[in-house]
């Protein structure tokens, strides 16, 4: 049974309670402006945590030495780390920075250019652009000659409850405002009731 890649947490309360439900992928947010950015000293000692699992490391509208100086900084884990970004740069700056990536599918970006790049091992695509995808010819076809790693995005834990998924594909999701009492504080014991554990653990597409 696969459960989904939480994105989002970033502190150790949320991460061991979700590590208590089961979930082991993890995408850790870098990006300057989210309410979700992790600081350095807790990623790391997740990243201890996580030695045999991927873990997935978020950027949005960053340079080059920008991110370059993050993974610097996690060069003892640097193996298991795989790059996200959530931004709709030109193809040419994904393929200079010359580093295995996934890409958070944006319509308004040069998708069909970046889903050809060399570099490019995986794609997270959505709920809410469903529509979109159904409506452009050879789509899941480029997908699949290009041999991505497809997984598919839901916003809210709302958004990704009833899913029904085929087997192959898999499920992400935001740790977002609807889990937390506050700014920053998320509320423990909401997420650990939630009907949405019930569904995928008697669901067999998980």
């Amino acid at each position: 049974m696969n459960r989904p890649l939480i994105h989002g947490v970033y502190d150790s309360e949320t991460f061991h309670t979700l590590r208590n439900l089961g979930i082991n992928e993890f995408s850790f947010d870098l990006r300057g402006r989210s309410l979700n950015l992790i600081p350095m000293k807790v990623l790391n000692s997740f990243l201890e945590e996580l030695k045999d699992h991927q873990v997935f490391l978020t950027f949005e509208n960053d340079g080059q030495e920008v991110i370059l100086s993050f993974l610097d900084l996690m060069k003892n884990h640097s193996s298991q780390c795989s790059l996200i970004f959530r931004d709709t740069q030109t193809p040419g700056f994904y393929q200079k920075l010359a580093l295995p990536f996934y890409w958070m599918f944006q319509p308004q970006g040069d998708w069909k250019a970046i889903f050809t790049l060399p570099n490019l091992k995986g794609v997270f695509l959505p709920i809410k652009d469903q529509e979109f995808y159904k409506t452009q010819s050879h789509f899941w076809e480029l997908i699949e000659d290009m041999g991505l790693d497809v997984f598919i995005h839901a916003q809210s834990f709302e958004e990704a409850q009833g899913m029904n998924l085929r087997d192959e594909l898999k499920l992400s999701i935001d740790l977002g405002p609807e889990v937390e009492k506050s700014y920053r504080l998320v509320d423990l014991e909401k997420i650990k009731k939630m009907n949405f554990w019930r569904q995928i653990n008697e669901n067999p597409s998980f």
